[in-house]
This record gives C-alpha cells, structure tokens and sequence, in this order.
C-alpha cells in the first residue's frame, strides 16, 4: 500500500485443508476474492484521498451529495438518502458546481473525481 503502509489478514479454518483439488482451489479463489475486497476497505479507511493543492474547500454535505451524484442518484433519491429535500440537495450540487466553476452537475463530479476530493 501506499507509504510503506502493510496489509495483511488471516484465515484459521478449524478442518483440515480438503485432498480434493478442486475444492482446495475453490477455497483459495474464494479467499484471494475477499483479499481484493478487504484491501480496497483498508485502503479507503486508512488512506487519506489525495487532495489537489489549490482545490476548493467543499463542505461534507456538499461531497456527499457529489458522491451520491456520482452513483447516478436524482436529486430526489439523493434527498432521500440523505434525508433532506430535494430542493436542498439541488441547492449543495449548485454550490459544489459554482465552488468548483463547473457548468452542470457531470461536470462537478468529474473535477472532483480528478481533484480527489471524492472517489
């Protein structure tokens, strides 16, 4: 991981490893599947996003409703996530577009993509 950071799990399996080759690659496939998964969790709670020098500041809310934009959420569903109204969330991508001097909504989140101030 980045910055000489590690990452590293353990699996204790009380039976014994099978003889049988293909549920032994079974086993292994399904552990280096939640390998992949797990790293990428440790990675986003242990490594900060890195932020552009010079990027604006947006608020929590804000990159909330760019990241629940960024799912493909209305700004009726992202209200309801939220728990705010639609009006409301409509108001913090406005905000987000005129902070990050971006025409539409699209064009928001992908400078805030890039800037990294959501992933």
């Amino acid at each position: 991981m980045p910055d000489g950071r590690h990452f590293m799990f353990g699996v204790d399996r009380e039976l014994p490893l099978p003889n049988d080759c293909e549920e032994l690659t079974r086993i292994v496939a399904n552990v280096q599947l939640f390998a992949v998964y797990a790293q990428d969790a440790a990675q986003r709670i242990f490594v900060p996003p890195p932020v552009h020098p010079g990027a604006p500041s947006l608020t929590p809310r804000e990159l909330e409703v760019l990241h629940w934009t960024m799912e493909g959420k209305t700004a009726w569903e992202v209200g309801t996530v939220l728990s705010i109204t639609e009006r409301t969330a409509v108001l913090h991508v406005q905000n987000a577009m005129r902070k990050l001097e971006c025409v539409n909504k699209h064009q928001a989140v992908l400078k805030a993509l890039r800037l990294g101030l959501i992933r």
